[in-house]
C-alpha cells in the first residue's frame, strides 16, 4: 500500500525543478516518505500505544499527505508537515470517538479486579508500563506535546505549529504533562 502511495511525483516542487528555479530539486512523495516514514510511524505508535490503531493512523496520515502533496509549497518543512497531518488526524479521530458510545459500556464490572502490588515490589518494567499508561490518558494536546518534545526532540515552535497554538501554549502543555507525571510518579522515580 505504501509503495503505491509513494509513486506520486507531481507538485509545486517538481514544477520549480522542471523550470530550473535555483535551489530546487526534484522531490517526490516517495523521497518524502523514505526520509520520514520511520519517525512518523514511531510518533503515531507513541500516540496510540496500539499497533492496529497506529497502523490505521499511519495509513490515514499517508493518504492525506498523498492527496495534499501536489499543493505543498516548495519551501515547506516536509517533516513538520507530516507531523502536523498525523497530529490533526489523531485529534480528529479522538474527537470522533468521544462522540460515539462505547460498545462495551460497563464491561469493567465483569473484569477481575487488578491485584495491588506494593510499591517496593514494582520493578522498572512495571513502573515504565504504568507511566506509559498514564501518558496515554493525558489530554491529547498534552500527550502530543510531551511526545514531540521528549521523544522526538521538536522545538516548542514546531510543537506549536503542529497543534495550531502559540509557542507559550506548547510550553504550557509540556510543562503541565510533566507536572502531572511528577505528581503521580515523583516519589517512585
Amino acid at each position: 500500500m505504501m509503495h503505491a502511495l509513494a509513486t506520486a511525483t507531481a507538485g509545486p516542487l517538481d514544477e520549480a525543478a522542471r523550470h530550473g528555479m535555483p535551489g530546487t530539486s526534484l522531490v517526490t512523495f516517495e523521497d518524502l516518505i523514505d526520509r520520514h516514514q520511520s519517525e512518523i510511524y514511531r510518533f503515531v505508535t507513541q500516540l496510540t500505544r496500539n499497533r492496529a490503531d497506529a497502523d490505521d493512523l499511519y495509513q490515514d496520515t499517508l493518504m492525506k499527505a498523498y492527496r495534499a502533496f501536489g499543493r505543498l509549497d516548495c519551501n515547506a518543512n516536509h517533516r513538520a508537515w507530516l507531523y502536523k497531518i498525523a497530529t490533526n488526524t489523531f485529534l480528529s479521530d479522538r474527537r470522533k470517538r468521544g462522540r460515539e458510545d462505547p460498545l462495551m459500556d460497563g464491561a469493567e464490572e465483569f473484569l477481575p479486579a487488578a491485584t495491588v502490588d506494593s510499591v517496593s515490589q514494582l520493578d522498572a518494567r512495571d513502573l515504565l508500563a504504568e507511566v506509559e499508561g498514564y501518558i496515554l490518558n493525558l489530554p491529547p494536546k498534552q500527550r502530543i506535546s510531551l511526545i514531540l518534545r521528549k521523544y522526538h526532540e521538536l522545538g516548542y515552535d514546531e510543537i506549536a505549529a503542529n497543534l495550531n497554538s502559540t509557542e507559550a501554549a506548547a510550553r504550557a502543555n509540556v510543562h503541565e504533562a510533566l507536572r502531572k507525571l511528577r505528581d503521580c510518579f515523583g516519589d517512585r522515580l
